[in-house]
């Protein structure tokens, strides 16, 4: 059975060889985050401005980068590492489901998480996604050993693990809550005690060390820019949601209005994304962090206003989140479009820059995209709704507590993202594990039905 992953591992070592590491407009923020912790200088360009560092973006994956800079290929091993997380993530996968299912099936598993399209494109992208998927995925491996298992001696090991993921993308915050709420949970089932009074004490000792990391970098996070929170641009980002996409907008004699009036200046529109006003707000307040306070104050006033409003599109931008995804459509992605004009490199990170060069990789990338492209935009809507849907309602009502607690988890990190940012389809890419593990479990167990009762039929002409 094991013969059918040596394909699959092999397109992953044709990535690795035969492609390259290219930049979105995250990955400077990451940079210059990398480079900040390097030189303690910070400068970000046109059309930006911020004199301070910007934690925007957060920190995690620009202290990886910084690391990775200090090779002089620091590409190939960017680009190493984030291949090797989504196979480690499949084997994982597999860790996981051989408790559940045969050999067969979990394999089946790991190769179908292996095979999801986007993982082609993401590895070789200079953002913190590939690696995002592979910590979710070990998130999940532990919490399979504490739930399982019964190896309760990880609950502090979890806590630690969440609140530094926390820091690697920030709506991963919602996994460490989760761990909290679990491990309440757990404290207070009596009958019988789920949870030994030696795993309580070190369990509580593990939550206090993530409560400690979080508080340490919000004041860090205060001391370079001012804000208070694990960024400085919660308030774009509830900007975008609220005003963007809701199009929500207080009475103009709100104080919130007059402010944001006054300090970006007298608009026709103020329901485009927050860069169109962020210059003219820096200008007004000085910084990064006020600006983004203003658009938070202005994006509040408006949720205050039409609360019904916000939370009805929540439910649909929801559903949104996993619809038609245009991600790829983008030239930013495509070689022979926008990026080859972004290949001069950032330090030691070249970009472009495969370790095999042939007269058709750009083709063969290409090529690759449009497929995958093709993919998004007209055939993962439908996995979405006939499989993953489906399978969250079958996981919710199974007495099984792990893959319960998974459905919970994926609803939940889900609606943060869409009740506070953009709640665009991209932005599910990193819950992939997630989605997969759900959905492979509703079509594990559909297919030992099928082969029960085939089964049982098959003996009874007999």
């Amino acid at each position: 059975m094991f013969l059918v992953l040596i394909p699959v591992l092999a397109i992953y070592l044709f990535h690795f060889l035969f492609f390259w590491i290219f930049p979105s407009t995250d990955s400077i923020f990451y940079w210059l985050f990398a480079n900040f912790i390097k030189t303690g200088s910070y400068f970000a360009p046109h059309p930006y401005y911020y004199l301070v560092p910007s934690t925007m973006e957060p920190p995690l994956y620009s202290v990886f980068i910084f690391l990775a800079d200090s090779f002089s290929r620091a590409d190939i091993v960017i680009h190493f590492v984030q291949l090797a997380g989504i196979v480690v993530s499949g084997f994982l996968i597999y860790k996981i489901f051989k408790f559940y299912f045969s050999r067969r099936i979990s394999v089946g598993a790991m190769v179908l998480f292996l095979l999801t399209p986007g993982h082609m494109i993401y590895s070789s992208n200079l953002v913190a996604e590939p690696l995002a998927v592979f910590f979710i995925t070990l998130y999940l491996y532990i919490l399979h050993l504490i739930i399982n298992l019964k190896k309760n001696y990880l609950w502090p090991w979890l806590f630690i693990f969440a609140a530094i993921i926390s820091l690697h993308r920030y709506n991963l915050l919602v996994f460490f809550l989760i761990a909290v709420f679990l491990f309440l949970k757990s404290k207070v089932e009596k009958d019988p005690p789920t949870l030994p009074a030696t795993a309580r004490r070190s369990g509580w000792a593990g939550l206090l060390a993530g409560l400690t990391i979080l508080a340490v970098w919000i004041l860090i996070n205060n001391r370079i820019n001012g804000s208070w929170g694990l960024s400085n641009a919660e308030g774009k980002h509830l900007y975008n949601r609220i005003l963007h996409f809701d199009r929500i907008l207080p009475p103009q004699t709100h104080p919130a209005f007059i402010r944001f009036r006054k300090l970006a200046g007298e608009r026709d529109d103020y329901f485009k994304p927050w860069w169109f006003y962020e210059e003219a707000l820096i200008a007004s307040t000085g910084s990064e962090t006020e600006a983004a306070k203003v658009m938070q104050e202005f994006a509040l006033a408006a949720l205050q206003t039409h609360p019904l409003k916000y939370l009805w599109n929540t439910a649909g931008f929801f559903i949104f989140a996993h619809n038609t995804n245009p991600t790829y459509s983008d030239p930013l992605y495509i070689y022979s479009g926008n990026m080859k004009n972004n290949c001069q490199g950032m330090g030691n990170i070249r970009f472009c820059q495969p370790i095999i060069k042939t007269g058709i990789n750009t083709v063969i990338w290409d090529n690759l995209v449009g497929v995958i492209n093709f993919f998004y935009l007209y055939f993962a809507k439908y996995i979405n709704y006939l499989i993953l849907f489906p399978a969250i309602i079958y996981s919710l009502i199974q007495k099984d507590r792990y893959f319960r607690f998974l459905s919970v988890l994926y609803v939940m990190s889900i609606l943060f993202f869409v009740l506070a940012e953009a709640p665009l389809p991209r932005y599910t890419y990193i819950f992939s594990s997630l989605a997969g593990m759900i959905s492979y479990f509703a079509l594990g167990k559909l297919v030992n039905w099928i082969y029960k009762h085939y089964d049982i039929r098959k003996r009874n002409k007999i």
